[in-house]
């Protein structure tokens, strides 16, 4: 009977050994599949870079290729970008040469009609001057006409050609005295001066 009982102790614990056995070989399978289905999720999705760290682990030629694929794309758009900018900064040093010009024609153009100024300035001080002088004689040989008889100042200017000058003289009289030399002159070269001192 004893035998009999250790058997029956044998075959129980060969039983639970290998239930136990079968336990945990489902537990490892159970707990290898979350790691393959993490693995395999994480490099689906690229979690942390994985993918990537796995890809160029495996294919470093590959990753390699596209980097510089990648560097030649950004080198070539960066070149473009600064060829386009000597071409902007060519146009705008073309514009700028350009203006330069025209401000330099302007210039030369403001100089030239400096020059046209102040000579036009010394010729009307010139002619100021001219004028003033001619006033002062004008003036002298009024009271020179003025000092003389009436009838005898009246022949003179009514012999001279030049009846603006006469207007002058008669002008730089006093009223009365021109009024004089006036009334001893021809009666219609007097009215042509009296007409011409009135500006008609």
């Amino acid at each position: 009977m004893a035998r009999n009982d250790r058997n029956t102790k044998g075959k129980v614990g060969k039983s639970l050994a290998a239930d136990t056995s079968g336990a945990a070989r489902l537990v490892i399978f159970v707990v290898l599949l979350f790691i393959v289905t993490g693995a395999g999720l994480s490099l689906l999705f690229n979690v942390g870079g994985i993918r990537d760290t796995v890809v160029a682990l495996l294919f470093p030629s590959k990753i390699d290729g596209q980097l510089r694929s990648n560097e030649d794309s950004e080198l070539q758009q960066q070149l473009k970008a600064i060829e386009d900018e000597k071409n902007r900064l060519k146009d705008l040093e073309s514009r700028l040469n350009t203006l330069k010009g025209q401000l330099e024609d302007k210039q030369r153009q403001l100089e030239q009609w400096e020059l046209e100024l102040e000579q036009k300035e010394k010729e009307m001080e010139e002619l100021q001057q001219k004028l003033s002088a001619q006033f002062e004689t004008i003036k002298d040989i009024a009271k020179v006409y003025e000092n003389m008889d009436a009838e005898q100042a009246a022949s003179i200017l009514s012999e001279m050609e030049d009846t603006a000058l006469v207007i002058q003289i008669l002008k730089n009289m006093p009223v009365e005295r021109s009024a004089e030399v006036l009334g001893e002159m021809d009666p219609k070269k007097a009215a042509e001066l009296t007409r011409q001192m009135a500006g008609q």
